[in-house]
């Protein structure tokens, strides 16, 4: 397991709060106000019917739903966690936990589903969407895995970029099927990203001191000109 570097754990967490922000402006503004028209008219275009596209649709939420995800995820942690490591193991499970945060967030900002006959039927009248938990869930997950198979030099622009690419693919998902609001997918991406950055920063392991001081004393010496041939010539 590669160590984080002081610049990728400052990398992480000003990617945590670049998502976080965002995620809560449009959370304020999805709790001030209904969804627009034009979120309802989106959701109108994107419905799929019983095809190809739309069976596919229909699979990738099947396993998206909590339970199906709970099984896959935790089998995901223990394979991760033999072949990368328990923190590296921790890490993946622990994507699960972001859809407590999704709940508490779509309780806070009480905005209902898309108008659609799927929505109703699956949530009823009064169901809550904002953010979508599937989304978040997917964008944490992917983010890091990304994150830990990835070779360490390219993992941190390759979660980055997975988590955002999973979460969208889920996201499209929801709402194709007609139980969310594009914004809800949008939110929910933020609070993916957010979440496995935040959550790589707190667990992954740390910088060695002993290497970094070995390294600046390194750099010293190396600055001084106190090299063993520089010594040599000083003696001769």
């Amino acid at each position: 397991m590669t160590r984080t570097t002081a610049a990728e754990r400052r990398s992480l967490v000003a990617l945590a709060i670049a998502a976080l922000i965002p995620f809560v402006l449009l959370a304020l503004w999805a709790y001030s106000s209904p969804a627009p028209a034009w979120e309802q008219d989106i959701v109108n275009r994107l419905l799929l019917g019983r095809n190809l596209a739309g069976d596919v649709v229909t699979t990738v939420n099947t396993i998206g739903n909590l339970e199906t995800w709970t099984v896959v995820v935790a089998v995901l942690a223990v394979l991760v966690g033999l072949l990368r490591g328990i923190r590296a193991g921790v890490l993946v499970g622990l994507t699960l936990a972001v859809d407590l945060v999704a709940s508490l967030t779509k309780m806070l900002v009480e905005r209902g589903r898309p108008d659609t006959v799927v929505a109703h039927l699956l949530y009823g009248q009064d169901s809550l969407g904002f953010p979508s938990g599937h989304t978040a869930r997917a964008a944490a997950l992917v983010g890091a895995l990304a994150w830990v198979f990835v070779p360490a030099r390219w993992r941190l622009p390759a979660a980055a970029a997975g988590a955002v690419i999973g979460g969208l693919t889920m996201g499209y998902a929801r709402v194709s099927l007609g139980v969310h609001f594009p914004t809800d997918a949008i939110g929910a991406v933020l609070l993916g990203v957010a979440w496995f950055a935040a959550t790589t920063a707190l667990i992954w392991p740390k910088p060695d001191p002993s290497y970094a001081t070995a390294s600046l004393a390194r750099r010293s010496t190396a600055r001084s000109g106190d090299s063993p041939l520089s010594s040599w010539r000083k003696k001769t």
